[in-house]
């Protein structure tokens, strides 16, 4: 049989790849509808959010979804590119001039991508119109830790006024866990005498963390005091504790509350830089790098699932660091009869 009639008759036992059939009548908005609700199956509610919100602008085109070309996303870049208004329709946050950052932008893209994908993984879709759609480069982003000195003023603040936010402000220093493990600890996962806890974190993530002796005395002194009498009135009023060790004055803390008093005990120790739960977990994976600690310690110590992420928004270092550094860095041994470092000129 000729070449051309082999590959033709191949050809024609092939199976051809067949688009669903709602293809046709499905909108671009009721996509993003199906992909919401799925992955609402198996994130946190917070991520669920953030898809929302970045795919909003992409209800404005007005398409099936298989009829969507890369040209309409660029133009829907575009747009968010040149907004003069930020905060529009913002819950919260007033209206402020000005348009979005470039890691807002980021954020956008990389929500559309994952959209399309998604799409093209449940067979909606042949390929994505996202693909070509570059995420803009992010700018160089400064560390984002608590310097020790104001983690020191904090802590002194903490002590004087409450023996509940002393713990926590140890407890978070202590084990570099997030703010929601902090906020929804319970007793039954908190072993004073081993120091170890078990916290549950992002989507539901537990893992274990330890702490040092300072924290467990400032943990203990809040369990056999404060919190019997906190206990003793919340109970009284029939509200449910849930075996939450941290409580506030109608309940259970929560992690704004935990925001809140780091805002209260930095404003009264005077600190100047930043002061939330997160900068406080950021100086702990810093400080470990700086005293000999490998990416690999620091990413299980942090909880994170890819040493990627810990490379890129916690190992960063300033000029200053670098230079201080480098002395002990450097190939180059210095010279026998060198006895100090020149500074600019001559020995």
């Amino acid at each position: 049989m000729p070449k051309s009639e082999t590959t033709q008759a191949a050809h024609s036992h092939q199976t051809p790849t067949l688009l669903p059939a709602v293809l046709a009548d499905l909108s671009l908005n009721d996509a993003i509808n199906h992909f919401l609700f799925a992955v609402a199956l198996e994130v946190r509610p917070a991520t669920v959010a953030y898809y929302e919100k970045s795919l909003r602008p992409l209800r404005d085109i007005l398409k099936p979804v298989g009829a969507v070309t890369t040209d309409d996303l660029r133009l829907c870049y575009a747009q968010l590119r040149d907004r003069q208004m930020r905060f529009d329709g913002h819950p919260l946050r007033p209206v402020q001039e000005g348009g979005l950052s470039i890691p807002t932008l980021h954020k956008y893209v990389r929500a559309w991508k994952r959209f399309f994908t998604w799409l093209v993984d449940e067979g909606y879709l042949l390929r994505s119109p996202a693909a070509k759609i570059k995420r803009p480069k992010l700018p160089y982003v400064r560390p984002k830790d608590m310097t020790l000195q104001d983690l020191e003023r904090i802590l002194a603040a903490a002590r004087e006024e409450c023996v509940r936010d002393y713990a926590i402000i140890c407890f978070l220093a202590d084990t570099a866990c997030r703010v929601g493990g902090v906020a929804g600890l319970v007793l039954a996962n908190l072993n004073l005498r081993e120091h170890r806890a078990i916290v549950c974190e992002k989507g539901g993530d537990e893992r274990e963390v330890t702490f040092e002796d300072r924290t467990a005395r400032a943990l203990r002194q809040y369990l056999d005091d404060e919190r019997r009498h906190q206990m003793d009135r919340l109970t009284q009023r029939g509200v449910l504790i849930d075996g939450r060790v941290f409580l506030g004055p109608k309940g259970p803390l929560t992690t704004s509350g935990v925001y809140l008093l780091i805002a209260r005990l930095a404003k009264r120790a005077g600190v100047q830089g930043r002061y939330n739960p997160h900068s406080i977990r950021h100086a702990w994976a810093r400080n470990a790098l700086k005293r000999g600690a490998n990416l690999k310690e620091v990413q299980q110590y942090l909880g994170h699932k890819s040493i990627t992420t810990t490379a890129m928004f916690y190992a960063i270092y300033l000029d200053e660091e670098l230079h201080d550094r480098h002395r002990q860095l450097t190939l180059l041994p210095p010279e026998p009869c060198e006895d100090k470092r020149a500074d600019g000129g001559a020995l």
